[in-house]
């Protein structure tokens, strides 16, 4: 009998989603055993079913698919994991390689790319696809992790670089302070910055 491998999809842009769904249940021996949008889904998820693999989004709202991966991969090494992204760039190659992710496919791969990445990752390949749109150099400068961003934290610097305190901001963006703070927390996380003061340098240096 013909082994069916289980999949989860993990994107929260359900129309891409289900496109991915349609695609890959064309193939008799994948199953989509679900689709879920955030972390807090996919744990519920894996506490009943046992994937071969996971096509993992990097970019989703609070919630960021490199730290899924590194920290899955490290309680299930066994399961592969295909990150998907908008971003076409070697920064999100080298980001991913870094989670320890078995691929990554930027999300205008073609549906028969996508099925063969599938398999030879099920195989115990490595499949890190560039495409003519990759950009020859890292976004916003080496080892930087811009891509990240999320569109509020980029909000965020925005009234940052304006001189806006974080009561302010809030304000404006009719949130709470203290999500202000979170998020401000989150943007030094993310771009490896050790202040709010280097966050607004480095987004005049780099146009963002």
């Amino acid at each position: 009998m013909k082994e069916t491998y289980k999949i989860i999809i993990v994107d929260d842009h359900q129309l891409f989603a289900d496109g991915l769904v349609r695609i890959l249940e064309d193939e008799n021996d994948f199953e989509v055993v679900g689709v879920c949008n955030n972390s807090l889904e996919l744990n519920h998820m894996l506490n009943s079913h046992e994937p071969n693999l996971l096509m993992l989004d990097i970019q989703m709202a609070g919630t960021n698919g490199l730290e899924i991966c590194k920290n899955l991969k490290k309680i299930r090494p066994h399961t592969k994991i295909i990150l998907i992204s908008m971003f076409e760039s070697y920064n999100v190659i080298n980001e991913g390689k870094k989670a320890a992710a078995d691929a990554y496919i930027p999300k205008t791969t073609n549906a028969d790319i996508v099925k063969t990445t599938i398999r030879e990752v099920l195989d115990g390949k490595e499949v890190f696809i560039k495409s003519d749109k990759t950009e020859a150099k890292p976004d916003f400068g080496e080892g930087n992790n811009a891509f990240l961003l999320s569109k509020r934290e980029k909000e965020i610097i925005g009234f940052a670089k304006k001189g806006c305190t974080a009561k302010v901001t809030a304000e404006e963006l009719n949130i709470s302070q203290y999500t202000v703070e979170t998020h401000r927390k989150n943007i030094l996380k993310k771009l490896q910055l050790g202040s709010l003061k280097e966050v607004i340098s480095y987004a005049h240096e780099n146009n963002f």
